[in-house]
């Protein structure tokens, strides 16, 4: 199944009503947020990092924050939504533990996660795992953003392939099997799926894929307030040009065809379901890949 992710701006109404299966995010800036809404959400994680601007925080200027932004964040409209590189007041194991026990007490259990970027990898996930988190989300370097300086985006966080390779070894090592590894960073195509549930993922996260498949054609202008197809803009001639409907289905199309190329693949390897994938599934003729996520070398010379 698929479900969606608030983000850090905060919980829009309409897109709750509207899923079933609702990740809800807590990042730096908290925007918006109330330990009240997590009573009726199917997940709650915190946002530790963002593999395209680890360490950052972030900065959506004030010509952004207007009508369901301003709304949704709690801001006065056309002041800049900044949010602090870490969270001001949870810093130790048990200040995040904490909150983690108020979301389970208050929803009745549901899952708790950590999102991390591709960093200090194995340190990272023992500080979640300390947290006494359900699912670990980890996001590799290739992967989408807003608006996001080019220095951060090409020359930090771990690679996403064997950032995974690194996250499954040092889960398995642990005996962590009931904990959720969901992957994201770069990951678009059915095959990209289905090569990282072979690593090991037991999920996939996508945000750039999905916003293409609606009629994001890539123009860079995301920080700039001039999306030419209506999705990342408030003016509301250029949103005009954003059909909902219409867009609305061919994400349900890019969805349903990606999850049927992917039982293709899987049948292929003599496989009934898409959790059945492992990495004797794979082979490389790259050493440098076979080195750095233990994917079975596929020439004739040994590494």
């Amino acid at each position: 199944g698929t479900g969606i992710c608030s983000g850090e701006g905060g919980m829009l109404p309409e897109e709750h009503a509207e899923n079933s299966r609702y990740f809800y995010e807590l990042a730096s800036a908290r925007f918006g947020w109330s330990l009240d809404k997590v009573k009726d959400v199917q997940a709650f994680h915190f946002k530790g990092g963002q593999g395209a601007k680890t360490g950052t925080g972030g900065h959506l200027p004030g010509n952004k924050v207007v009508g369901k932004i301003a709304q949704v964040r709690e801001l006065p409209e056309g002041q800049p939504a900044v949010s602090p590189a870490t969270f001001i007041d949870l810093e130790t194991v048990d200040d995040f533990r904490r909150v983690a026990d108020e979301v389970r007490d208050i929803s009745g259990g549901i899952p708790i996660g950590f999102k991390l970027s591709a960093q200090h990898i194995e340190d990272d996930i023992d500080f979640a795992l300390a947290v006494g988190v359900d699912y670990i989300i980890l996001d590799g370097r290739g992967g989408g953003t807003g608006a996001a300086p080019e220095i951060f985006k090409k020359n930090i966080s771990v690679p996403t392939i064997p950032a995974l390779a690194r996250a499954r070894k040092h889960l398995d090592q642990l005996g962590c099997d009931d904990i959720t590894l969901i992957i994201t960073g770069g990951l678009r195509t059915e095959s990209d799926f289905v090569k990282a549930l072979a690593l090991g993922a037991d999920g996939v996260a996508v945000s750039n894929a999905a916003l293409q498949a609606i009629g994001c054609l890539g123009m860079r202008a995301c920080h700039t307030n001039n999306c030419p197809v209506g999705i990342a803009t408030q003016k509301k001639h250029l949103r005009a040009r954003l059909i909902i409907d219409k867009s609305a289905e061919q994400l349900k199309n890019y969805f349903e065809a990606t999850v049927h190329l992917m039982q293709v693949l899987a049948r292929a390897c003599g496989h009934t379901h898409l959790n059945q994938f492992s990495i004797d599934d794979l082979t490389t003729y790259n050493r440098d890949m076979a080195y750095l996520t233990g994917i079975p070398y596929g020439g004739v010379v040994p590494l």
